[in-house]
C-alpha cells in the first residue's frame, strides 16, 4: 500500500500509465497527494517501481461504500511476471478489509481488444452487465 512518501512514485507511474495511453491529466501530482492524506477517498497499491494500481472509494447517500479499481499499470519490461494481479489481487484484499464488498472495474472497448476482459475474469470478476455513459462535456448540447 501507498503511503505518503510514496507521492512521487505514485505520480511518476501514473504518468506513465497515462502518457501510454496519449493522455496528460492536469493536476495529477496533486490528486494523488489529496487521495494519500485522505484513505477515505481511495488508495494505491503499488509494485515497487514496476506497477500501481489505483483504486477510488465512492460513500453512497445511505452511507454505504463501494469502490472502483480505475486504473492497473505494469511497466512493459515487468509484463508477463504476474504483477497485475498481485496488485489487483491486493486491491481487493484491502477492500475487503474496509468492508467494501461492492468492488467494480471498468473495461473499454480498447481493453477488450487486448483480451483484457479476460485477465479480470481469470482474477474473479465477472461481468456486470451494465454499460456505462459518460457526458460528453461542456461541448455537448442537452436537447
Amino acid at each position: 500500500m501507498a503511503t505518503t512518501a510514496d507521492s512521487a512514485l505514485v505520480t511518476a507511474l501514473l504518468k506513465a500509465f497515462f502518457s501510454h495511453e496519449g493522455r496528460v491529466v492536469a493536476h495529477l501530482e496533486q490528486n494523488v497527494q489529496a487521495i494519500l492524506a485522505d484513505p477515505g477517498r481511495g488508495f494505491f497499491t503499488l509494485g515497487g517501481d514496476k506497477g500501481v494500481a489505483t483504486t477510488t472509494i465512492r460513500i453512497s447517500a445511505g452511507g454505504g461504500a463501494s469502490a472502483e479499481i480505475e486504473e492497473i499499470w505494469v511497466q512493459p519490461s515487468a509484463r508477463g511476471q504476474g504483477m497485475g494481479g498481485r496488485l489487483l489481487r491486493t486491491a481487493v484484499a484491502e477492500c475487503r478489509r474496509r468492508g467494501i464488498e461492492s468492488i467494480e472495474l471498468r473495461v473499454t472497448p480498447d481493453d477488450q481488444e487486448l483480451g483484457i476482459p479476460d485477465f479480470y475474469t481469470k482474477q474473479g470478476f465477472s461481468h456486470g452487465g451494465r454499460l456505462i455513459y459518460e457526458f460528453a462535456g461542456a461541448d455537448s448540447e442537452v436537447n
